[in-house]
């Protein structure tokens, strides 16, 4: 079977390095990989995106801006006509960061907000980083960035959205991603994170209830992906179809290693950029089987006898490996859910 589409969206992890040390990062992220590429190994990627069509570049780490040449990459990708965008946890948002933003074309800045005060400062581990969170916000709407708000949705900010929403509001955030937390990496050490069934419904109840709210508020609220899926509470436009890693999305670790989607694992990669082209890595037939070649008969036992199989495939690769260690069995879903109390 030949394949024939194109990954529009580019996960980029510029490095593994970060500032904090997160309670609940899914790629366990503090130390920069060993032999990350090079700034002219990373122009040299570069190249290679237009004919791949890509349309967005995300810059992800650890945390992006602490890659020294940052700007000079999301510069030359924007002077090619694709938007990079950054995810950052805001600890280095100063009035010079965000001007050097602008300046350099970044198209769109996610920034993470994870509870309450308290809440956010104990899951990121620093003192403080709530209120300076807030000025970066503020900084970031001021220079006309466009601005997004990532919150990972665990069992101990669940009931902290309303709150959380009303802070974000009087902030003047108009955009906001609610992400389930998937249970991989540095989160399976605090089991106070993690979801369960309970307050995956009671999320989906938040995001169905509020979301109304938030339209007259001037705000849009994006469920992130494994939201779902096929019951009155998934509310996704367009509705899940399945997996998009490697279907029309792939992303790059730091040190050269092609990933579907970034959130997997180390040991799910389809090649090195060191030994071979983008291009070639992306149509190899054997590239992304997990999706790619997707049959009923790789669903898992949660997923199986589900009649919206054909639909959803098995949900989100990421939740499905993080919480039953294998594909197409997402434990976390809203139908698996409802077939599981009935």
């Amino acid at each position: 079977m030949t394949f024939d589409g194109f990954p529009f969206i580019f996960g980029w992890e510029l490095t593994l390095a970060c500032n904090l040390t997160c309670r609940h990062c899914g790629s366990s992220a503090g130390l920069p990989r060993k032999n990350e590429l090079t700034f002219e190994e990373s122009i040299a990627i570069c190249d290679q995106l237009p004919q791949l069509l890509v349309q967005e570049v995300n810059f992800t780490g650890g945390e992006p801006l602490l890659r020294s040449e940052w700007w000079k990459i999301a510069q030359y990708i924007a002077k090619s006509g694709i938007n990079p965008k950054l995810i950052t946890n805001g600890l280095t948002l100063n009035p010079e960061t965000v001007n050097r933003m602008k300046d350099c074309g970044i198209a769109g800045v996610g920034v993470s907000v994870d509870g309450l005060e308290a809440t956010h400062d104990f899951i990121r581990g620093h003192n403080g980083l709530f209120q300076h969170v807030l000025k970066g916000i503020e900084l970031l709407l001021k220079a006309g960035i466009p601005l997004t708000i990532l919150t990972t949705a665990n069992s101990l900010n669940i009931k902290e959205l309303p709150p959380l929403f009303q802070v974000l509001v009087s902030a003047g955030v108009t955009r906001w991603q609610i992400q389930p937390l998937f249970p991989l990496g540095r989160s399976l050490e605090t089991n106070e994170l993690l979801l369960n069934d309970e307050t995956v419904i009671q999320l989906g109840k938040f995001i169905k209830d509020w979301t109304p709210k938030a339209v007259k508020a001037g705000m849009e609220m994006l469920p992130g992906d494994s939201f779902g899926y096929f019951t009155g509470l998934d509310i996704r436009e367009p509705p899940w179809r399945g997996c998009p890693a490697g279907q029309f999305s792939c992303g790059i670790t730091s040190d050269g290693m092609v990933k579907g989607c970034l959130s997997l694992p180390d040991e799910f990669t389809e090649g090195d950029v060191r030994k071979d082209d983008l291009w070639d890595i992306w149509f190899h037939p054997d590239s992304f089987e997990y999706t790619r070649k997707y049959s009923k008969e790789m669903l898992g036992s949660f997923c199986k006898s589900c009649d919206k199989a054909d639909q959803c495939q098995g949900g989100c690769s990421s939740m499905s490996f993080g919480g039953t260690g294998g594909f197409h069995n997402d434990p976390y879903c809203f139908t698996g859910i409802r077939m599981r109390s009935t």
